[in-house]
């Protein structure tokens, strides 16, 4: 009874404040009204901004696939970016333009590229290409130490993407550069034992061969284990002469793939 008296008191003390505030209350609901039809016009506009923005991407990614020898496509992923900034397919325009400009050899643009979608898209799940993508740019401009340090971070920032293992193989080879053996064989060892019976894990192991035939001097940074480290059809560790190793001379600078490596969403 004591609740039914406190609701009907406050029912009429609403009704009170409602009659005396007619005005103020007429005023708020329209602003609510009104901001419900922007909200809506939002969501709308942006799907038709997604539908644009993936239509724009299809049209130049299709275009380079049946002609190949068209003219470059940097300067229409980046119009795509620009027309459509806050939408998926904005975003991999940017980024299948930053690894164009790469492939073609322009490091520093494409480095400028790379950077601009960590700053701009720090939440996407392509950030992980373009943190490659950096330290990538900064190996092939010879400086060193920056990409050792980005290469790290895509280790132990990404370490469970397709991007690690071009990575952790890429900073192997750069730490071996070094005479930093004994951080290039770790290198090695874990790709090696991550990525057993793959690719990756089987350059894994030719390096890590390769390492001990021409540095035996220099001790592991952990106990190796032969059995994980070993792949069907490739030599034992402990067996392997010198002719099998790599050529160390001249080792490719890992190229940044958004395109092969991420589905395209709809």
């Amino acid at each position: 009874m004591e609740s039914d008296l406190t609701q009907s008191a406050l029912f009429y003390k609403l009704w009170a404040w409602g009659d005396k505030n007619r005005k103020q209350l007429l005023y708020g609901i329209v602003a609510l009204v009104v901001l419900g039809f922007v909200f809506a016009f939002w969501l709308v506009h942006a799907n038709e901004q997604q539908k644009d923005a993936n239509a724009a991407l299809a049209a130049i990614t299709s275009r380079n696939l049946t002609m190949p020898n068209s003219p470059p496509a940097q300067d229409a992923l980046l119009k795509v970016n620009a027309d459509y900034p806050d939408t998926d397919g904005g975003q991999r325009a940017l980024l299948l333009a930053a690894g164009d400009l790469f492939a073609a050899g322009k490091y520093d643009v494409a480095q400028a590229q790379f950077q601009k979608f960590l700053k701009d898209y720090n939440t996407s799940p392509f950030l992980s290409q373009a943190a490659l993508g950096v330290a990538a740019c900064n190996d092939a401009l010879g400086k060193t130490n920056e990409a050792v340090s980005g290469y790290q971070g895509v280790v132990e920032r990404f370490g469970n993407q397709n991007v690690e293992p071009q990575a952790r193989l890429r900073l192997g080879r750069l730490l071996e550069g070094q005479g930093k053996y004994r951080e290039a064989r770790q290198m090695y060892e874990q790709l090696a034992q991550k990525y057993q019976g793959s690719m990756m894990g089987s350059e894994g192991l030719l390096h890590l061969q390769a390492l001990n035939t021409a540095h035996p001097e220099a001790p592991p940074a952990a106990p190796a284990t032969p059995a994980a480290l070993t792949s069907p059809g490739l030599p034992s560790l402990t067996t392997t002469p010198a002719a099998t190793a790599p050529n160390t001379s001249a080792a490719p600078v890992a190229t940044p793939s958004p395109a092969a490596t991420n589905p395209v969403k709809k």
